[in-house]
């Protein structure tokens, strides 16, 4: 019963989706490219929530159900967000320099050698 409720859910965000990029499909390049954000991030919303996965409790996968637009309410509420991708980016972009820090001083000290 509970897988099928979380297949139910993924069906229907499936869905969602697909109509969504049938009707970036009409749109200009222009206004395409500027759908590309928000393309990524719904495509990404939905594999978070593959049948398989019980990241989130059924009440939580219900509750998402019973929206007409679960795909929409998620990335409007991913759109709220304080934080947005700012945070994660600044995170990688800083772990990424510091990587390449240590790798140019390792690569200085042999050739010091």
């Amino acid at each position: 019963m509970e897988e099928k409720i979380r297949e139910e859910l993924y069906e229907k965000l499936s869905l969602e989706y697909d109509t969504f990029i049938e009707e970036v499909k009409k749109l200009s390049p222009e206004k395409i490219i500027d759908k590309s954000y928000e393309k990524v991030m719904k495509e990404e919303l939905v594999s978070m929530f593959y049948p398989e996965s019980e990241q989130y409790d059924i009440s939580d996968i219900k509750a998402l159900n019973k929206s007409e637009s679960p795909l929409e309410e998620l990335y409007q509420g991913w759109m709220d967000e304080d934080s947005g991708i700012h945070q994660a980016l600044e995170s990688s972009v800083e772990t990424t320099i510091d990587f390449l820090k240590k790798e140019q001083k390792s690569k200085n000290k042999d050739l010091e050698r």
